[in-house]
């Protein structure tokens, strides 16, 4: 896509969420309790704008060996990674031209600038996609046979099950949403909310962590050790990072720059304007009763039986 096209549409108001713009078969929307509104795509819970016509173009598109597309469940880290991602590929620096949002591309969904098929085929190399499907629905199909290169990031499940409460709560993707806490982690666990079961999603990914173009990172070793992180993506991508590169991309991607930066804190769409909260480890103790830790525990330790994946909840 031209950059005069992009910079016309960073000059535009972001019209905020509506069903009859966004959601287009509005016979397939659904409203569970409290209001949670979602549709059915392939019997996994999705938000309304994740339609018929935008998910078939993501699961068509042909794909470059140079494409990237960086994936996780919502609220995992995946727009810290989409800064760190189009600084990597730019040297560490950010376009001068657009936004974070004008960066990537986010085939699936029916907001934040619906591309066409032909604006998705002129954009140039190196296309970076976004993306919160699970590893069967990936952009592109099947990730195993597909040129492109999938970045999949994880975070502890307690923090996202918070973060994603916070975010969802009276948006209107979400039918404005107004269950208290225990009816969302309830939810969670029971694999109802929008992208479905956590489990099932980042262990779908986990599976296929060996396979040549997949990239597994988890939110935790990203946050704690950010250099060496850095290297071993830029390492899967084929970028060797400088030592000042590194240090550029660390700096200004911390999470406090991003929140003021204007080319990464979305404040374009006024739905977004409390995307980034805390961005630490943790903070699921701010709203977790002890009873409620424990239950989770529980269920964790059953689904994660075997798999070798673990987190850093502390």
């Amino acid at each position: 896509m031209s950059t005069d096209v992009e910079s016309a549409r960073s000059s535009q108001p972001t019209p905020e969420y509506s069903d009859e713009l966004h959601a287009e078969v509005l016979e397939d929307l659904r409203i569970g309790e409290h209001g949670y509104k979602y549709r059915l795509v392939e019997g996994i819970v999705m938000p309304p704008f994740i339609t018929p016509s935008r998910y078939a173009l993501s699961r068509t598109i042909e794909t470059r060996p140079d494409d990237i597309c960086y994936n996780g469940y919502p609220k995992s880290g995946t727009n810290w990674l989409a800064n760190i991602l189009v600084r990597l590929v730019n040297q560490g620096e950010a376009p001068s031209d657009r936004t974070l949002r004008d960066s990537v591309h986010w085939v699936e969904s029916s907001i934040e600038y619906p591309r066409s098929k032909a604006e998705l085929d002129a954009a140039p190399s190196p296309r970076i996609f976004h993306s919160h499907m699970p590893f069967h629905m990936a952009l592109g199909g099947d990730p195993l046979g597909n040129p492109c290169r999938y970045v999949y990031i994880a975070r502890n499940p307690k923090d996202v099950a918070v973060s994603y409460f916070h975010f969802e709560s009276r948006a209107p993707w979400a039918g404005q949403y107004d269950g208290e806490w225990p009816h969302w982690l309830s939810m969670f666990l029971g694999g109802k909310l929008q992208r479905g079961d956590w489990f099932d999603h980042v262990l779908g990914w986990w599976r296929h962590r060996d396979a040549p173009n997949v990239h597994f990172l988890r939110y935790e070793d990203l946050l704690r050790n950010f250099g060496a992180e850095l290297r071993r993506l830029g390492a899967f991508l084929g970028y060797d990072l400088s030592d000042d590169v590194v240090r550029a991309i660390e700096e200004r991607t911390a999470f406090a720059n991003m929140k003021q930066d204007s080319f990464s804190n979305l404040r374009e769409i006024s739905e977004l304007s409390h995307f980034f909260r805390k961005g630490v480890i943790g903070s699921w103790k701010e709203r977790f009763t002890v009873l409620e830790s424990e239950w989770f525990d529980e269920i964790y330790r059953e689904r994660m039986r075997g798999s070798g994946l673990d987190f850093d909840f502390v």
